[in-house]
């Protein structure tokens, strides 16, 4: 790999990790404390429903391996949060919101070397090239997920007067940074994806659209409210796809399964603002 892209992308997850720790306040804390009915039934749910969504695409489309590696690596990935913006457009639970990306960061260190390993076993055993170190991963992600978070969450205790600006910095110059690096990617792969963007386009709506049902059917079964159903909605299909990329180019060292994940970024960005507005706009006429 090039030295842009060895150094760029670990600085990149960890400076967006710490962007989602210095989100997370006490407040949210306790709220996770309060209503662990909700943090446990999201956070499991994505772990168990969103491998299955993959699986359920990977067994009707038959996408090309690589589109199988990515889709596998992106379902296996924490929540982002863009959702938490998405939420925040939609009038959902934005607090909740927050609690469930920062969660399921923190223990992404052991859920994804477990998730991404059985999921490239079942998929891609006849491609001996697509192997994941899943110990070495995990001590790996433990550094870029839970350090940052610890250190935004410290972050936020220094200078209380200037939390509110200093946490739309950091969101700010975290997204920037990784639509930078996103495109630094792109560009190295444009001829694979642009090959095979037909394949790409239709398996990232798929597993939006089923995530989203996902979120929202488990929501609806637990009998969340209404703004708790929208997080849901909102949270399952946005994945981080920061940690992707780290995964993918700098532990996997495969830049070619970054495609699927650049796809998914802009086909969710259509289909997330468009949710997001339609129920913002009616929740705000009700």
């Amino acid at each position: 790999m090039d030295p842009v892209t060895d150094l760029a992308i670990p600085a990149v997850a960890f400076l967006m990790m710490v962007a989602v720790g210095h989100g997370l306040t006490p407040s949210e804390l306790c709220r996770s404390a309060t209503d662990l009915r909700a943090v446990v039934t999201a956070t499991i749910g994505q772990l168990v429903l969103l491998p299955l969504i993959a699986t359920v695409i990977a067994l009707v489309l038959e996408p090309s391996p690589v589109a199988v590696a990515g889709l596998v690596l992106v379902a296996s990935c924490p929540g982002g949060t863009v959702s938490n913006f998405y939420t925040c457009l939609a009038r959902g639970n934005v607090a909740l919101s927050i609690t469930l990306t920062a969660v399921s960061c923190l223990v992404s260190f052991a859920t994804i070397p477990a998730l991404v390993t059985a999921g490239f076993f079942f998929w891609l055993d006849d491609q001996p090239e697509i192997r994941i170190p899943g110990a070495v991963l995990a001590v790996q992600l433990l550094g870029l997920v839970v350090l940052p978070a610890i250190v935004g969450m410290t972050l936020r205790r220094w200078r209380p007067a200037t939390l509110q600006s200093r946490d739309r910095a950091l969101r700010r110059v975290s997204l920037v940074a990784l639509v930078a690096l996103v495109a630094y990617v792109v560009h190295g792969q444009k001829g694979a994806i642009v090959a095979s963007i037909d394949e790409l386009a239709l398996t990232a709506f798929v597993f939006t659209a089923l995530a989203m049902a996902a979120g929202a059917g488990l929501a609806w079964a637990t009998g969340r409210p209404a703004a708790d159903r929208v997080t849901y909605l909102v949270e399952f299909p946005c994945r981080n796809l920061a940690l992707a990329t780290v995964v993918a180019v700098s532990l996997l060292h495969r830049p070619d399964i970054v495609g699927f994940a650049v796809v998914l970024l802009l086909v969710q960005a259509l289909i997330m603002l468009t949710a997001a507005l339609f129920l913002g706009t009616g929740e705000a006429q009700a």
